[in-house]
């Protein structure tokens, strides 16, 4: 059983809560609310075609779902010490790079028949619990995404040709040396001023994946435009920051409206939220959340707190301000390049989305 941070951490998710019996809510800042909380009633895994209900009683009921059948029962402090063992393995690592064993933790996972790190799933939810909610008084099956801050930052939105968009180049018709001169620039921020100082700009033609310009345009007609300067302002050198790109996007003249940067910040909360719960960018988005619980953040010291998709407010806040633009691969995602197309001359840009840690 080996795998990266990430699948590691998914493992420590379910020996933690399973350990504590509690899943806590967080505040926009990643801070525990003490008075917010969900008792953890089970966790629910695919495991070599059967579904596993890992009961959390006095004890921890391993039933299999379809038989009804208690495979085994461990007392409930007996997951304690695997999660400090994972804990402690993944903070040894300096990066998300690389898969890695924890014989260990492995040995303790195979005695309660769970044979893989990552949960089973073509969907956006890494665990399945079911959890009792004081607030409410009912208990709830939820998916929930989880994303580990004991590595390197997760990616959020995954770069890929299915993401490019392509520009026209305005103002100035470079000449077959100024492309060149363009090239020898390693960083976007020098080739964007070698640009403007030839008295050139971009302008947003089209969204490439029809499929992700339909995503787009669920949340509002107007996000390919928006999300297109967004990603020009970033490599302009202008900031990395998605909150910090919407307040500058709102000083333009892209959008009219009452208040733009209220606008702004509301429709790509709405985006990011899509994204996070259920959105990709090459399959076409029903508008349905996959992970229906929220999301689950392993924190750097250990921590285990949720969003839940009740708390609406908190979670939206925490994934703009902690989410930022990044540079994928030019020579894999086909972007970055000056190319004539029907006598005008283009380059595509590509971003992925990282969260800051």
């Amino acid at each position: 059983m080996t795998g990266n941070v990430g699948e590691w951490s998914e493992l420590y998710t379910m020996f933690k809560l399973l350990a504590d019996g509690k899943l806590y809510a967080a505040d926009e800042n990643t801070n525990k609310i003490p008075d917010i909380y969900y008792d953890v009633l089970k966790v629910i895994r695919n495991e070599a075609g059967s579904r596993l209900e890992y009961c959390r009683t006095s004890n921890i009921k391993v039933v299999n779902a379809s038989t009804n059948e208690c495979i085994c029962t461990v007392p409930t402090e007996c997951f304690i010490e695997p999660a400090n063992i994972v804990l402690n393995a993944i903070k040894a690592k300096k990066s998300n790079n690389g898969a890695f064993d924890i014989p260990k933790a492995t040995d303790f996972a195979e005695s309660i028949h769970c044979k893989s790190l990552k949960a089973k799933s073509r969907d956006k939810a890494d665990i399945i619990l079911m959890v009792h909610d004081i607030m409410c008084g009912r208990d709830d099956t939820f998916g929930f995404s989880i994303k580990s801050q004991l590595g390197s930052p997760s990616t959020l939105f995954n770069a890929s040709k299915t993401t490019n968009f392509t520009y026209k180049i305005v103002g100035h018709r470079l000449t077959g040396n100024e492309i060149s001169r363009f090239e020898e620039y390693k960083k976007f921020k020098d080739k964007f001023n070698y640009l403007s100082s030839l008295g050139a700009n971009i302008e947003f033609e089209n969204t490439d994946n029809k499929t992700l310009e339909f995503n787009l345009k669920m949340v509002t007609s107007e996000m390919p435009e928006i999300f297109a300067e967004m990603i020009k302002s970033y490599y302009q050198g202008k900031s990395y920051m998605l909150s910090e790109l919407i307040d500058l996007i709102a000083e333009t003249n892209l959008i009219n409206t009452l208040d733009n940067k209220v606008y702004l910040r509301h429709k790509v909360k709405e985006l990011l939220t899509n994204i996070a719960l259920g959105m990709v960018p090459g399959t076409l988005w029903t508008g349905d959340f996959e992970a229906t619980g929220g999301y689950i953040i392993v924190k750097d010291d250990g921590d285990v707190v949720c969003y839940h998709i009740y708390n609406q407010n908190a979670f939206r806040n925490y994934m703009l301000a902690n989410t930022r633009f990044d540079t994928p691969s030019k020579s894999r995602h086909g972007f970055g390049s000056i190319y004539e197309e029907f006598g005008e001359q283009k380059i595509k840009l590509n971003v992925q989305i990282r969260f800051v840690k």
